[in-house]
This record gives structure tokens, C-alpha cells and sequence, in this order.
């Protein structure tokens, strides 16, 4: 078991994959190859023009779900921005897709047809929810904070807009887990169990999003704009 309670730049990269596979995703959301050999993380993060301390923050936010405030201070708005666009990138074109194709897989079947419309019929509609989600931070949220970085920001927009009508887009996934655990009599197996695995993957991939949002993008960016303001 891991017991670590942060990690720094000196730890090595490899050890903080292997005690947390989690990290696969953050590694590919940074750009960050597989191949570092020993290197420590401030080391492979150098190598790749990544922003140390604004990786640290996303990794020990991720595995310990808590961030010192004073860590917000110094790091890089737009490291933050890119790797949330690479999350969107990832889910909406990966993750949902492949999902409901593997979901839609283990349900058919004659004898389950009503079932399984309505359970298809539930995650189309819980897609199209967060892609709308992803679509507006894309189109509104994350151009806003580039202009800002630029003092070239809309004054009738605030990231508070955003924080209040942010929603917690993995609610209605974590629904679904529960239906098809409470209700679904269909045929199990194999990969019934690894599609209702991914489920709860990606339902936590989405909590951690979002925290990555509320914790440390919606601060830092609350910071930003209070300096320029002065």
C-alpha cells in the first residue's frame, strides 16, 4: 500500500505511476510519454517543458483530493487549461464513445431489449450532458482565462459564473453503475463486470475533474483576476 502523503519533484517517476496507476491518465493529459527511465518528476517534467509545480499540484490534488491554498500561488493558468482540454479530448472522443459501445455489447440480446434501450437511452442523454458541459468550458470558460492571462479579459464575464452553475458531472454515471448493479438481471460475465468496472472508472475520472476544477483552476483564476482589477 502506498503510503505516501505527498510527492515532490525529487521522487522518481516511475515510482509515482506504479503506486498509482491513476497517474496514467494525468501523465497523458500533460503530454508526458511513457520511457523516463529513473528520472525524477521535476527531471521528466523539465524535459517536457511542464510546469513543476502546476504537475505536482494536479498530482497530489488527484491522489490526496486536498490542496494547501497556498499552492495555488505561481502556477501556470494555461498548463492548467491545456490539461483540461486534453481531459475533454479524452473523454468525449475516447472514453464515452468506447463505453457506451462496450455497454451497449453486454446488454443486447432478445430477451433484454427493453432493458437495454433504456439503459442506452440513459447514457446517450447523460453524454450529450457532458459533452454540453465540456463544450461551454470550451467555448466560453477556457478563452476567457487565456484573454485574462493576456489583460485582454471580457469584463462581463467572471469565473464565478462558471463555479456557480459548475455540475457535478458524474452524478448521472454513477446512477447508471447503480442501476444496472440493483436492477440489471441480464446475462453477466467477464465483460459485463469489465464494462461495470469502467463505469466506475470513468465516474471517478469525472469526480477528479471536476475537483481539478473547483479546487485549483477556479482559485487560482479567482486570484488572477482580483490582481488585475487592482
Amino acid at each position: 500500500m502506498n503510503t505516501k502523503t505527498r510527492y515532490t519533484e525529487d521522487d522518481k517517476m516511475c515510482s509515482l505511476v506504479c503506486g498509482n496507476h491513476y497517474m496514467l491518465f494525468v501523465l497523458s493529459r500533460f503530454g508526458i510519454p511513457m520511457g523516463f527511465g529513473d528520472a525524477s518528476v521535476g527531471e521528466v517534467c523539465r524535459k517536457h517543458r511542464i510546469d513543476v509545480p502546476t504537475f505536482l499540484a494536479v498530482v497530489n490534488l488527484s491522489l490526496y483530493g486536498r490542496l494547501d491554498p497556498r499552492e495555488v500561488n505561481g502556477l501556470k493558468p494555461e498548463a492548467i487549461v491545456r490539461y483540461l482540454h486534453n481531459s475533454h479530448e479524452y473523454f468525449l472522443n475516447y472514453r464515452l464513445p468506447t463505453l457506451r459501445s462496450d455497454l451497449s455489447e453486454v446488454i443486447g440480446g432478445k430477451d433484454q431489449k427493453d432493458v437495454s434501450v433504456v439503459v442506452l437511452r440513459f447514457f446517450d442523454e447523460y453524454a450529450d450532458e457532458v459533452k454540453k458541459h465540456m463544450q461551454y468550458e470550451e467555448k466560453k470558460v477556457f478563452p476567457y482565462i487565456r484573454a485574462l492571462i493576456q489583460g485582454k479579459a471580457d469584463s462581463g464575464y467572471h469565473i464565478d459564473i462558471f463555479r456557480k452553475q459548475h455540475s457535478q458531472i458524474e452524478s448521472r454515471l454513477t446512477e447508471l453503475r447503480d442501476i444496472l448493479l440493483k436492477y440489471y438481471v441480464g446475462k453477466t460475465g467477464n465483460e459485463f463486470n469489465a464494462t461495470l468496472f469502467d463505469i466506475f472508472t470513468c465516474a471517478e475520472d469525472l469526480r477528479q475533474h471536476n475537483t481539478l476544477e473547483d479546487v485549483l483552476l477556479v482559485p487560482l483564476i479567482e486570484k488572477i483576476e482580483k490582481e488585475a482589477a487592482r
